[in-house]
């Protein structure tokens, strides 16, 4: 067993919930270390909060890997993953090569919007012993209209899918899996279904743990989600604020 999925699976010993947030340069990965961040996630989001695109689909690999090297100037207590951006893993051997690209910058574990075509990739990097989180419910690389900005599980079909998938991930090897707008009751399943960690973004909460976008909980976001919450707001510093929402995740129950 790596000693990524170890320290993951003693989260679910210990009944921890997990705190991830995004991060992209040192100044604000020093914080996150301080304040014993769990897991902090270079996150394609930044295409967004940094390079001020509509969406995601402008990131390269190139560019998670510098925001990685910024960010992994301060990482001394956190576990760090990485996004794989749109078209870095439409097979097998693409994913592996950009997945080694970014381990080989500081990233611990790798994160990819699964699809079940993304079947044969994700046991290509379980066979060659990349930690991988599985991003599962809304997927901002393919949401490509204003349709699929939606909460995913209302209907059966799509709540068996994603329990379906969420069981497979398991099977196949994965560390972590995201939950990314799935409605609650699906994942309070999942997270009762599987013995990995689960991790939920405007998901309820019901899972192992919260990740949101740093921006978004600082309330300098463009356009936030309806789910999350400006904590700078009623705090008085951006340390405070950072705290309170690690404060919110460790105390839910």
């Amino acid at each position: 067993m790596n000693s990524i999925k170890k320290k993951l699976k003693r989260y679910l010993h210990d009944k921890n919930q997990i705190v991830c947030i995004t991060c992209y340069d040192s100044s604000f990965s020093k914080i996150l270390n301080d304040l014993e961040i769990d897991i902090v996630l270079v996150g394609d989001s930044l295409g967004m909060v940094i390079k001020g695109e509509d969406n995601t689909h402008s990131v390269t690999v190139d560019e998670i890997i510098y925001h990685s090297t910024c960010v992994a100037k301060n990482k001394k207590n956190f576990i760090m993953m990485a996004d794989m951006p749109i078209n870095s893993y439409e097979n097998p051997d693409s994913a592996y090569l950009n997945s080694r690209k970014l381990l080989d910058n500081n990233i611990d574990i790798v994160k990819l919007e699964y699809q079940d075509k993304h079947k044969p990739v994700i046991e290509k990097l379980i066979e060659k012993n990349i930690p991988v989180c599985a991003h599962i419910g809304l997927l901002p690389q393919t949401a490509f209209e204003k349709k699929d900005l939606r909460v995913y599980g209302r209907e059966i079909e799509e709540k068996d899918r994603l329990i379906r998938q969420a069981k497979n991930l398991e099977a196949l090897g994965v560390d972590i899996l995201l939950l990314e707008c799935v409605h609650e009751e699906v994942t309070k399943v999942i997270t009762g279904s599987v013995d990995i960690p689960v991790i939920g973004i405007g998901s309820g909460e019901s899972c192992n743990g919260q990740v949101q976008v740093l921006y978004d909980i600082l309330g300098i976001s463009n356009n936030p989600p309806k789910f999350s919450k400006d904590y700078l707001q009623d705090a008085g510093s951006i340390r405070d604020a950072i705290k309170n929402f690690s404060n919110y995740v460790k105390n839910i129950k």
